[in-house]
């Protein structure tokens, strides 16, 4: 069966938006220093806080990403977590150590990833969430992470990890058109999701 090859974000694409995000960045840490509350602790934590923020937020984006129609995806083409996002930011210290090789090796890669995608199961494709608003989506990130957000009830939780919808098998669907998922994969979710169903 032939499927759509997903849309990989390439090499200039990506640099561009870490162009962006570090203007911004410095853009915030001006800020502070005008206001009088620099300091070394308040630039390491916006810098460390900053690309997993929004990477793991509903656009799995920072600006910079989403402003040049990018995301950050599982393997299985789902959101990350703040962890992994964390986890993903701090590989890519690495492969700037590395001098940049890290970043590299994405122009030798099936899924054009980066040492620090390879260590966080993580790839970015272009193309953004569709149906999002980008100021509400980092607002509600931010109720998340302080723990503000209003949390599902159990009822809710438990109803939402035992039912399935048709709506579900398509989307799976069109995740294996877009090679996002194996064959294997594809056919191994398609038979826990109908027993869901069933």
């Amino acid at each position: 069966m032939n499927y759509a090859k997903p849309d990989y974000a390439g090499f200039w694409r990506r640099g561009v938006a870490l162009i962006i995000d570090g203007f911004i960045i410095a853009m915030i840490s001006l800020l502070f220093k005008i206001t009088a509350v620099s300091s070394v602790g308040i630039d390491i934590l916006l810098a460390l806080l900053y690309t997993p923020f929004f990477e793991s937020s509903v656009l799995q984006a920072t600006p910079g990403k989403a402003f040049l129609d990018m995301r950050v995806v599982s393997m299985s083409g789902g959101r990350i977590s703040f962890k992994k996002a964390i986890i993903r930011y701090l590989v890519r210290i690495v492969s700037g150590l590395l001098l940049g090789f890290g970043f590299l090796m994405m122009l030798f890669t099936e899924k054009k990833q980066t040492l620090h995608d390879l260590a966080a199961e993580t790839m970015v494709l272009r193309g953004e969430v569709k149906n999002q608003n980008y100021f509400q989506a980092w607002y509600q990130q931010v109720l998340q992470v302080l723990g503000m957000a209003e949390k599902p009830t159990e009822k809710s939780t438990e109803s939402k990890e035992h039912m399935a919808s048709p709506s579900d098998l398509a989307g799976l669907y069109e995740l294996y058109q877009k090679g996002v998922l194996t064959e294997a994969e594809y056919n191994q979710k398609r038979e826990e999701l109908l027993k869901k169903l069933i």
